[in-house]
C-alpha cells in the first residue's frame, strides 16, 4: 500500500475520534495506536526524504502532507471536547493525540532545517502557531503603544495596525512570515521616533512592500509637492528623496515575497516625478520664451511686400536719411519691428538681401507707392504750384 495514502489513512479513520470514543478504547490500546502511528510517521519519512537528491517540489510536497496531518489532528482536540458533552472521554486520548502532535513538529522541523528554503515558505502547523500567537501579539501590541506615544501621522499608524493583525491573523502563515513581523516589531519597539520620516525610514529598510504603505507615502509626497510653487524646488524636493533613500541599506527580506519591492516602488515613482518635473519645467520656459518672444515682437503691418519694404529701407540709407554705418541692426531693427501682410515675422538676412536684389515689378510697385504719397503732399499742402515741387 502506498505509504502516503497509508499514513492518511491512519489519521482520517484509526485515530478519529468519533471513531474511538463510540469503541470505548482502553489505556492500553490507545498506547498501541501511538506507536502504530510513531511507526507508520517514521516509515514515511525515511521513504518521502532519504533520497539522496530531492528536488524542493518533492520536498514541499510531502512537508505539506505533514502539515494538514497535523491540522487534522490538531482538530481532533476541538472534536474532542464537543464529544465529550456526550460521553466521557478519557484523558488518556486527550494525551496522545498531543504526543502525537509533537512528534510530528520535530519531524517537520527536522525537515524544515535541512531544507530551509521550503521550510521557511511552509505554513506552519495550528499547534506550532497556537503556542506562538499570543506571544507575537503582545509583541505586536506593545510596539504599536509606542508608535500611538510617538509624534507620526495617524493614517501611517492606522496602516501599521492594520498590516500587522491581518498578517498575524492569516488563514496561514509560515516561518519566514514570523520572522518578519516579529523583528520589525521589535525594531519598532527600541525606537525613539522624532516624527513620520523617521518611520518611514524604518519601514523602508525593513522592506515594508505593502501597497498602501506605498500609497500613503506618494500622497503625502504629492501633498508636500503642491504646498512648493516653484517647479524648480520641487525637482530639488524629489532630488533629495532620492537620495535619502539611496543612502539606506534595504533589507533582502521582504513583508510580501511575491511583491515588488519598497525600494523598486520609491525608486520608479520618483523617478517619474523627477522627469515629469523636468517636463513641465522645459515647457514653462518653451511658453515663457514664447510670450516673451510676443512681447518683444509686438509689430506694426506694413502694406508692402517683404522686397518693396527692403527696397524702401535702402532708399533711406542711400538718400541720406538713416546712417549707413552698422546696416545690419537697422535691417534687423526693421525685421523685429515691422510685419507685412504676408510675412507677419519678416528674416532680417532675408530683408537686406531683397534691398539690393531688386526686380523690376517691385521698383515699380515702389514707385507708384511713392508717386502716390507726393500726390497725397500736393493735394494736402498746395504743393503742385510750389517751384520747387
Amino acid at each position: 500500500m502506498n505509504l502516503k495514502f497509508k499514513i492518511s489513512q491512519w489519521v482520517d479513520e484509526v485515530l478519529h475520534p468519533k471513531t474511538l470514543i463510540k469503541n470505548e478504547i482502553n489505556k492500553e490500546d490507545l498506547v498501541k495506536l501511538e506507536n502504530g502511528f510513531l511507526n507508520q510517521l517514521k516509515n514515511y519519512t525515511e521513504w518521502a526524504f532519504n533520497g539522496t537528491v530531492l528536488s524542493r517540489r518533492h520536498t514541499a510536497v510531502h512537508l505539506r502532507l505533514l502539515v494538514n496531518l497535523s491540522n487534522t489532528i490538531y482538530g481532533y482536540l476541538f472534536c474532542l471536547t464537543s464529544a465529550s458533552k456526550h460521553k466521557k472521554t478519557s484523558s488518556e486520548l486527550r494525551l496522545i493525540y498531543l504526543n502525537i502532535l509533537n512528534a510530528l513538529e520535530k519531524t517537520i522541523a527536522a525537515v524544515a532545517q535541512s531544507e530551509p528554503k521550503v521550510g521557511s515558505k511552509m505554513p506552519l502547523t495550528r499547534y506550532h502557531y497556537s503556542g506562538l500567537k499570543m506571544e507575537i501579539k503582545t509583541i505586536i501590541k506593545n510596539s504599536l503603544n509606542i508608535l500611538k506615544r510617538s509624534p507620526i501621522e495617524k493614517k501611517l499608524y492606522d496602516l501599521i495596525e492594520r498590516e500587522f493583525f491581518l498578517f498575524i491573523n492569516k488563514k496561514e502563515i509560515n516561518q519566514y512570515e514570523i520572522d518578519y513581523t516579529w523583528n520589525l516589531s521589535r525594531q519598532i519597539a527600541n525606537l525613539d521616533l522624532a516624527d513620520t520620516s523617521d518611520l518611514i525610514d524604518i519601514l523602508f529598510i525593513n522592506e515594508f512592500n505593502s501597497r498602501i504603505f506605498f500609497d500613503f507615502y506618494s500622497n503625502e509626497l504629492n501633498s508636500k509637492l503642491k504646498d512648493i510653487p516653484n517647479l524648480h524646488d520641487q525637482l530639488l524636493t524629489i532630488i533629495a528623496e532620492q537620495d535619502r533613500f539611496n543612502g539606506l541599506a534595504g533589507s533582502t527580506i521582504k513583508m510580501y515575497p511575491c511583491h515588488a519591492s519598497t525600494y523598486d516602488h520609491f525608486k520608479t515613482f520618483l523617478a517619474n516625478k523627477e522627469r515629469h518635473l523636468k517636463q513641465l519645467i522645459n515647457l514653462r520656459r518653451v511658453v515663457s520664451q514664447d510670450e516673451q518672444f510676443s512681447k518683444s515682437t509686438h509689430r506694426l503691418k506694413i502694406f508692402l511686400s517683404v522686397a518693396q519694404l527692403g527696397l524702401f529701407i535702402r532708399l533711406f540709407v542711400e538718400k541720406g536719411l538713416l546712417a549707413k554705418e552698422n546696416i545690419g541692426d537697422q535691417f534687423t531693427f526693421f525685421a523685429s519691428h515691422f510685419s507685412t501682410p504676408q510675412a507677419p515675422f519678416i528674416s532680417a538676412e532675408s530683408l537686406r538681401k531683397k534691398s539690393t536684389d531688386v526686380e523690376f515689378a517691385t521698383a515699380q510697385k515702389l514707385k507708384t507707392h511713392l508717386i502716390g504719397m507726393l500726390n497725397w503732399l500736393n493735394e494736402n499742402y498746395n504743393l503742385s504750384n510750389y517751384k520747387g515741387s
